[in-house]
């Protein structure tokens, strides 16, 4: 079988870094890095390593063994660390991590199998969280609310982070299910708060706020003493139009909207390019439309960094910091006339030993055979940086379902990676091979089809809270099934 597979990865690169001593980590600080694009433009301070566990087949162990009994082996579910007994009963454990760390994921696709969660810190006896995963997983109740949690094409998510000093132990009392928990663990010596019910609660009104941002992701407030600047174009083939900025900022906003007569054809024929502080090589290189993470063609969908608007206007929120200089630069490749209006929201930013660049990039490969199995590659980068966020498109030549490879990400040189998935559609955060579109702040599917997965699919997930940073080296595999 063969398909067509395209994908644009976000990362922010940094160049330099020079750090002096850093604040600890409070409940409410990490919380509100829940909704703030601003702070991924520095590497963090205190740093931190993100990994996961999950309920990958334990078969997995060589890479070099690509068979269906080993690297792409797919019982996925029901895998645990180990089970345990407590007061008489059976306790299965998911994750067990020193500290200081924090959750800050956690996804399901049947949490009815898994009974109860417990999640115990730095320690305790007694868990400091007792519930049953669908309440967790589903917004049942403060502080686990909708949309911080709930339930998306049959997929199950919290982002509520959970932080711990010492450790943290999480287990089900049942086992038969699909899981994937994402974790910071920050450098030693880093002061973390630890998570409990009391602290929850007396943060119940900042829980209510993040909340009620996440449900109106494509809201903007307008930083003090912005200007915009233009670039209204109407392109022949080959034509280009550039906007250049001659003084240090950020972009804080893009939006674009485009007059073709072919949409799908002039979104992925026009190349965006935006080069910072006369770099040699544009940080950003990508199709037009692909950048705004619903492609192919205008597909509604608001997330928090972008999204695409009823009227066809597609947003950016990523915050793009450089230190002297941009040019943003729309090059028309679709070999027809391209109207096109660009807006960028130009503000004041304070350029630290800490910020980055912001990078996007992408790659198509058709046809993509299923067979021999592989791994595909979204993005390899050597340097210092943090992943931030990717979309997928895959056009698909059947009604059966093409997502059950699973991801697998190395970090700084890695042997075997410290994310290895279950799922295509559960990185995504949905599950069961959903064909149905969802919105979400951090991940969607704004287009399928159908019927079935036949035709064009796109997908995507944006690393706020759960971005990985890693210092010398970053790969992202993907299972191609």
């Amino acid at each position: 079988m063969m398909r067509a597979q395209h994908g644009m990865v976000l990362v922010g690169l940094m160049l330099v870094s020079a750090f002096g001593a850093q604040a600890g980590v409070t409940v409410e600080s990490l919380w509100n890095e829940m909704t703030d694009l601003e702070g991924l433009t520095q590497f963090p301070a205190p740093a931190y390593v993100c990994k996961q566990f999950s309920s990958y087949d334990r078969r997995s162990t060589d890479p070099e063994v690509k068979t269906d009994e080993n690297w792409f082996a797919n019982g996925d579910r029901g895998q645990h660390l180990r089970v345990e007994e407590r007061n008489g009963a059976e306790e299965w454990v998911l994750m067990d991590a020193d500290g200081p760390g924090a959750i800050v994921r956690f996804w399901s696709a049947n949490p009815s199998d898994a009974g109860i969660v417990r999640v115990y810190i730095d320690g305790v006896e007694e868990p400091v969280l007792e519930l049953p995963l669908t309440s967790m997983l589903g917004g049942g109740g403060m502080p686990f609310v909708k949309p911080i949690s709930g339930e998306r094409s049959r997929g199950w998510n919290s982002y509520l982070p959970i932080p711990y000093a010492r450790h943290c132990k999480v287990t089900t009392s049942k086992r038969d299910f699909y899981y994937q928990v994402n974790c910071r663990t920050y450098e030693p010596g880093t002061q973390v708060e630890s998570f409990s019910l009391e602290t929850a609660s007396a943060h119940e009104e900042l829980i209510e706020r993040i909340a009620a941002r996440l449900a109106r992701p494509g809201h903007f407030r307008m930083p003090p003493d912005a200007k915009t600047v233009h670039l209204d174009a109407d392109l022949a083939p080959g034509k280009e139009g550039v906007v250049d900025v001659g003084e240090p900022g950020a972009f804080y906003r893009a939006t674009v909207h485009v007059e073709a007569e072919d949409m799908d054809a002039a979104l992925r024929g026009c190349l965006l390019e935006i080069t910072f502080d006369e770099a040699e090589e544009p940080a950003v290189l990508t199709p037009l439309g692909d950048f705004f993470g619903a492609a192919p063609g205008l597909n509604t969908y608001a997330a928090l960094p972008c999204g695409v608007l009823a009227d066809g206007t597609m947003y950016a929120h990523w915050v793009m910091p450089f230190a002297r200089s941009a040019e943003v630069r729309v090059v028309n490749h679709s070999g027809r006339q391209v109207g096109v209006s660009v807006s960028l929201l130009v503000g004041a930013y304070a350029w630290t030993d800490r910020s980055m660049y912001f990078h996007a990039a992408w790659r198509g490969e058709y046809p993509l055979a299923t067979q021999p199995r592989q791994d595909w590659t979204y993005v390899q980068v050597d340097g210092k940086g943090v992943y931030v966020g990717d979309m997928l498109h895959i056009t698909n030549p059947v009604k059966q379902w093409w997502g059950e490879g699973d991801e697998k990400i190395y970090i700084d040189g890695e042997d075997f990676p410290s994310h290895f998935g279950t799922g295509t559609e559960d990185y995504y955060g949905y599950a069961w091979c959903c064909n149905e579109p969802f919105e979400h702040a951090y991940h969607n599917q704004p287009r399928c089809d159908g019927p079935g997965n036949y035709g064009q699919t796109s997908v995507n997930r944006f690393h706020i809270i759960d971005a990985i940073p890693f210092t010398t080296s970053f790969r992202f595999d993907m299972e191609v099934w």
